[in-house]
């Protein structure tokens, strides 16, 4: 796998600007550290994220549909309800578009994966659990906090399932991340009460499938094994204000290619810097959480 790939830079950072590390993880933020901490840096202890684009509106736009979807009455989940829901949510999705994204690309995106979703299931036969819809779960796990918000949780033929949709097409290869938040998630469902029997990926773009695993015990004290070490290792990393880079065939679609030392070949200024930083502000695949940095303790002034 690619991951397996992965070559490390120790990286020195400036963190005068950073905004502070989150108390909480998410299991979405656990994967970006464990794929690169550097760009984990970069966009929870900097705040930068990545611009719009239309996979990521085509993604929310078609998840608030079948939340919409599933909330009806079984029978009444049909095609033409499912237009209804969409009509509405584009309705307040064109409203506050970003104009960098292609909203031709968007609507494509969306259509094929509502398309693909009556092919692949029939929702009349889905049972949802209650509050089993874009379910907030949230749990602590060896003293790390970590929380998130569920896709579905329904009854399933192996019995509680946890399920996530993925607007792409699937790539088995790529998948290590998701199954890794699916058991995080299934991890939080269970801490709360619910025991979750399995866990699938519902890929929605071409091509689609749905796939499914058991849930062993085994597989969720791996995750919590691995939530551990990486918030033991992200401490050590902000006190030394060094991080890793871990560059591999995904660095080429990474929005922070361009000014990582580990990925370009030529010099760039220090992550964090005021030059790193205004270098960013003149990409388009990057924006900057409006949140306010960190304070600065006294005695560490000018």
């Amino acid at each position: 796998m690619v991951a397996d790939m992965a070559e490390e830079h120790a990286i020195i950072v400036d963190d005068h600007a950073s905004v502070g590390l989150p108390e909480r993880w998410s299991p979405s933020s656990l994967n970006t550290f464990l794929k690169c901490p550097l760009s984990y840096w970069w966009q929870y202890a900097q705040g930068w994220r990545s611009a719009p684009n239309a996979a990521m509106e085509a993604g929310t736009l078609v998840h608030g549909v079948l939340e919409d979807l599933l909330a009806l009455e079984p029978r009444e989940r049909t095609v033409e309800h499912a237009r209804e829901a969409y009509r509405a949510q584009s309705a307040e999705l064109w409203e506050r578009l970003d104009p960098r994204v292609d909203a031709d690309d968007l609507r494509g995106r969306a259509g094929v994966a509502l398309t693909n979703y009556f092919e692949v299931e029939d929702p009349v036969g889905v049972e949802v659990i209650p509050d089993g819809l874009e379910h907030r779960a949230e749990s602590e796990i060896g003293g790390v906090s970590i929380g998130g918000v569920v896709d579905r949780i329904d009854y399933g033929i192996e019995g509680v399932r946890v399920l996530d949709y993925k607007t792409g097409g699937a790539k088995p290869r790529y998948a290590e991340g998701y199954w890794r938040q699916l058991l995080l998630y299934a991890r939080m469902v269970g801490d709360a009460g619910i025991d979750v029997s399995a866990i699938s990926l519902m890929y929605l773009g071409d091509p689609a499938r749905v796939m499914t695993r058991p849930v062993p015990p085994s597989a969720l004290e791996r995750v919590g094994s691995e939530l551990q070490q990486a918030a033991e290792a992200r401490s050590a990393y902000d006190e030394q204000s060094q991080w890793v880079a871990r560059t591999s065939g995904l660095c080429k679609t990474c929005p922070f290619r361009g000014v990582c030392p580990a990925w370009s070949r030529s010099p760039v200024p220090v992550p964090g810097s005021s030059d790193s930083s205004r270098a960013l502000d003149r990409s388009r695949e990057v924006d900057r959480r409006s949140r306010s940095p960190r304070p600065v303790p006294e005695g560490d002034g000018a």
